[in-house]
């Protein structure tokens, strides 16, 4: 019998994270004779998790089931000379420790039972094919209603905004001040993305796994303000009212940007706010910056602020890969591993399990978001630093 997988299925077990496939192998486990000495032998590493709870009557079931299986089987046998060795108080220790963690997997095995329609589940997760991401949102209204965008979702129209099969969601034509104050916001999904054009023009496109909260109108504004939370990037519309400039502000993470007209990526994963300008002129601040002026950044600048330390790195980039994801790549220059595969998370909906430490590894190339999820993997194993290997939703990284 394999002792570590045997402690990772009952620490998975108490835990409550135990998948159906894993439930199965540790019945199927349980089923050896010599898993009493095996849980025996393992106790120490065992005995550091957390009581299970377990009612009266479930505990007298329980306990005579056991008792009756050990009376069938015969008694444990211990080591005569390990029974030489240890003192006879230890020796009960020992054996109540014994029973009480094969009281827990009996318990588990004995009423927490495997249904057919888990297994039905589990295994249409495990055959699921995976696909690349596509167009699709959520907007969410104020009042806590939504409205489905994209992903077979009809096209809809109201006096608010209008929505095309290609175009995406527009407020271009909303009009009246009244609606100044209305506020709408964009979701997007794992495996989703979306376009949105603002009432002033403003042209935002809203990676996966992201949001944008803004007014459906900015008419007879002192400024036009939005929040992001994950990754957008924006061509911002110039403005003006009553032959005033009215700026245009992004609110994301403790990161306050402030433009004219311009255009800009801001990714707010990995605890950092990183923007990256393609054009014109933007001014960066941050929630409590020392810096009496906020950072004024030019065409292919990259500020990264981490929201931790309250540090902020200012570099000159190739905004292509930054920005080739509105475009429908995946396009990397010596990333980390790490951020290629949660990329690949993110937009394929798939986990990302590492067999192996990867924090040396980085990876250029450039890949369709819309390729084959084969074929990617396939991609990035052509380096040679890993293999990727595809079981349902799970992709594990190995050396």
């Amino acid at each position: 019998m394999d002792r570590q997988r045997l402690i990772y299925l009952i620490k998975r077990s108490r835990q409550g994270k135990c998948s159906i496939s894993e439930k199965a192998e540790l019945y199927e486990l349980m089923q050896n004779p010599s898993v009493e000495q095996e849980m025996l032998t393992l106790w120490d590493q065992l005995q550091d998790e957390k009581p299970l709870d377990v009612s009266e009557d479930d505990s007298n079931r329980l306990y005579d089931k056991i008792r009756v299986q050990t009376e069938a089987n015969g008694p444990l046998r211990s080591n005569d000379k390990l029974q030489r060795r240890i003192p006879p108080f230890f020796q009960k220790v020992i054996s109540v420790a014994a029973l009480l963690t094969i009281f827990f997997v009996a318990y588990m095995v004995t009423f927490h039972p495997i249904s057919e329609d888990e297994v039905i589940a589990e295994d249409s997760e495990l055959h699921a094919e995976v696909t690349p991401g596509s167009k699709k949102a959520r907007i969410v209204f104020e009042d806590g209603t939504y409205q489905e965008l994209g992903n077979g979702a009809a096209p809809n129209s109201n006096h608010m905004f209008r929505v095309g099969k290609e175009d995406g969601v527009s407020y271009v034509e909303s009009f009246g001040a009244h609606e100044k104050a209305t506020i709408h916001t964009l979701i997007t999904p794992v495996g989703g993305e979306y376009v949105v054009r603002l009432n002033d023009g403003t042209k935002v496109w809203l990676n996966a796994n992201s949001s944008l909260k803004y007014p459906v109108s900015f008419s007879d504004v002192d400024i036009r303000e939005v929040e992001l939370e994950g990754e957008a990037y924006f061509d911002v519309a110039k403005l003006e009212i009553h032959g005033k400039r009215i700026p245009f502000v992004v609110k994301s993470q403790g990161q306050i940007l402030k433009v004219l007209g311009t255009e800009f990526n801001i990714n707010t994963f990995r605890d950092k706010v990183t923007t990256t300008l393609v054009e014109g002129s933007v001014q960066v601040s941050f929630d409590g910056m020392k810096r009496e002026q906020p950072y004024v950044l030019k065409p292919n600048d990259q500020a990264i602020y981490d929201s931790r330390s309250k540090q902020t790195n200012i570099v000159q980039i190739d905004p292509y890969y930054v920005t080739a994801w509105k475009n429908g790549d995946f396009a990397f220059d010596n990333a980390p591993l790490k951020n290629v595969m949660e990329d690949i998370s993110r937009w394929y909906d798939v986990e990302i399990e590492y067999k192996t430490g990867v924090n040396d590894i980085r990876f250029s190339g450039k890949v369709s978001k819309f390729e084959s999820i084969e074929t990617l993997l396939q991609t990035i194993e052509w380096t040679g630093s890993v293999k990727l290997k595809l079981d349902g939703r799970r992709i594990t990284v190995m050396k």
